[in-house]
Parts: C-alpha cells; sequence; structure tokens
C-alpha cells in the first residue's frame, strides 16, 4: 500500500504542480546555504571572514576561531567608513552581524536583504536596526548615504542596476564599499560573481575612483579549506552511507532512484568546485573595494 502512491496519477499531477511552484525559487530571497550557515554559527555573520594568518591549518580552525575571522573582516569594512555621523545602507546585511558593529560606532546604519528568513531574524533579535526588506534593485528611499556596503551581496545584484541604483541614493562624495569575489574568467564550473575586469570596466564607465583596493584572496582561502574538509570528512561520507543503506534496506527505492542519486551527485560536484581552494585561487579573486564618486547634491 506505501507504494501506491507512487503509482497514483493525481499524485503525478500534484507532483507537476508542485515542480512549477519550485521552479519560481528565487535564491536571493531564500538562500539555503545561508539559512544553514547562521543555524551553525552564532555572530550574525555569514561571509568568509578575514584570517590574518594565511597559513592556518584547517584542522586548527574550530567554530571560535572562524567567528574571530568573521569578527575581523567586519571591522576592517569598517575601518574604512570615514562618516559615521551620516546615514550607512548595509546591502546584503545577512542575519546583521556587520550593521550590529556599526550601529554600536553610534552610527545610523539601515539594513538591506531581500531574503525573508534573514529580515525576520533581525526584526526579532536586532529590533533596534532600521530594515528594508527587497532588492537592491527595487529600494527606494528619501534618504542619501553617505556609504553605501556591498558585502558578499553584488555577486547577486546586475552590475548595471547596481550602478543605476547607486547614482540614486548615495550623496555627494559618497563612499561605495565592495567586498566580494570576482571571476578571473568565464570558464569553470562554478559561474557565480562578477568578471572582475568587466567590473572594472563599469567602474570607470560610471567614473567612480577607486581610493583603496587589496586582493584578499588568501586571507579567506583559510575558510574554503576548513569548508571543504568538512565536506570530504562528513558530508560525503554521510551521503555515501546514506545510498548504501538505502540500496540494501530498499532495493527497490534506490533502483527507482537512481536518476535522483545521479542529479545529486552532479549538483555536489558543482558546490564542492566552489569551495575547492586550488580552484578557487585559479578561478577567482577576492577583492576589496573602496571607491568614491563625486556627484551634484541633490535636493
Amino acid at each position: 500500500m506505501k507504494y501506491l502512491s507512487f503509482l497514483n496519477p493525481f499524485e503525478w499531477i500534484r507532483a507537476t504542480k508542485f515542480v512549477k511552484q519550485n521552479s519560481k525559487f528565487d535564491k536571493s530571497t531564500y538562500d539555503l546555504e545561508l539559512y544553514l550557515y547562521s543555524k551553525i554559527l552564532h555572530n550574525n555573520m555569514l561571509h568568509y571572514g578575514y584570517f590574518e594568518d594565511t597559513s592556518i591549518n584547517c584542522e586548527a580552525i574550530s567554530f571560535k576561531v572562524f567567528e574571530d575571522a568573521q569578527r575581523k573582516y567586519a571591522e576592517n569594512i569598517i575601518e574604512h567608513i570615514v562618516d559615521m555621523n551620516n546615514p550607512i545602507l548595509d546591502v546584503g546585511c545577512g542575519t546583521g552581524g556587520l550593521s550590529e558593529l556599526i550601529y554600536h560606532k553610534n552610527s545610523y546604519v539601515e539594513s538591506l536583504t531581500p531574503n525573508k528568513n534573514q529580515i525576520d531574524f533581525i526584526n526579532k533579535n536586532l529590533k533596534h536596526l532600521k530594515t528594508h526588506h527587497c532588492k537592491f534593485e527595487q529600494f527606494k528611499s528619501n534618504n542619501k548615504y553617505k556609504t553605501v556596503i556591498n558585502s558578499e551581496s553584488l555577486q547577486y545584484i546586475s552590475l548595471n542596476e547596481a550602478f543605476e541604483k547607486l547614482d540614486e541614493i548615495i550623496s555627494s562624495n559618497g563612499r561605495w564599499i565592495v567586498i566580494d569575489y570576482f571571476r578571473l574568467n568565464d570558464n569553470g564550473i562554478n559561474k557565480s560573481g562578477h568578471i572582475l575586469k568587466r567590473f572594472r570596466q563599469k567602474l570607470h564607465e560610471n567614473n567612480w575612483n577607486i581610493i583603496y583596493e587589496r586582493d584578499i584572496t588568501l586571507n579567506v582561502l583559510p575558510t574554503l579549506s576548513f569548508t571543504n574538509m568538512f565536506v570530504e570528512r562528513l558530508l560525503l561520507p554521510i551521503k555515501h552511507f546514506a545510498y548504501e543503506k538505502l540500496r540494501y534496506k530498499k532495493p527497490r527505492w534506490y533502483y527507482m532512484t537512481r536518476n535522483l542519486q545521479k542529479s545529486i551527485d552532479s549538483k555536489i560536484e558543482k558546490e564542492t568546485a566552489a569551495i575547492n581552494p586550488d580552484k578557487f585561487l585559479k578561478e577567482k579573486a577576492y577583492m576589496f573595494f573602496v571607491l568614491e564618486k563625486t556627484l551634484p547634491n541633490k535636493k
């Protein structure tokens, strides 16, 4: 009886509707990876972190060491905010860790994220922060911001739309802080991140001046090494165990889900390519930019 639903044509119709509903899934509004990280880490930060000791062994990284690296990453950003008395916009604020640190510098900061889980978390746990639940491209405000921060969020935004929105909201002589990874070319399995050369071209075309630039790839690689070790030593063995358990306990279901297993393996291959330190170092650069543009005062 328990297998009859698999043969029921009405269940297949419902399954088709379910597939259509899930095809509308928007990663920016409900990022499963970020949701997972937020449950593992307890400092309200979801970024790669910044390791001053670039040679640290991945086996020496504890959750505490990683969370300290994340705090250092946020402090590096704050050091480049030259005007703490004027409005600051944290675009793609995650669960509010960076905004919280800025707030406690007696600064006025607003936090923006399209992710429902993140906005609910901030509104519940960091009620003093002013939040905006929307995509950056759709953001509307009467404020003009002296500092706009994109910390690992620019990769989700079209460059054309990002530059257009910045012109709308940034104040005269405003500062744009971008800290994110970029692709060095259009090759590679993982296509996340903008092409670095194109980003530089867009900066030139839109008259943004680079006042600070630093490649911090080596400072974030320990995070990838740690995550890669976790996947190889725990997640992949668990996956193999689950497959084999299904094979011996439920051979019919094992046989019927062969294509699903291949799909899962393919997805894992793609995702693990993104956290492979050697591949990352070859294909991407993690950059820290501080940018300025002189704009006419807008009334």
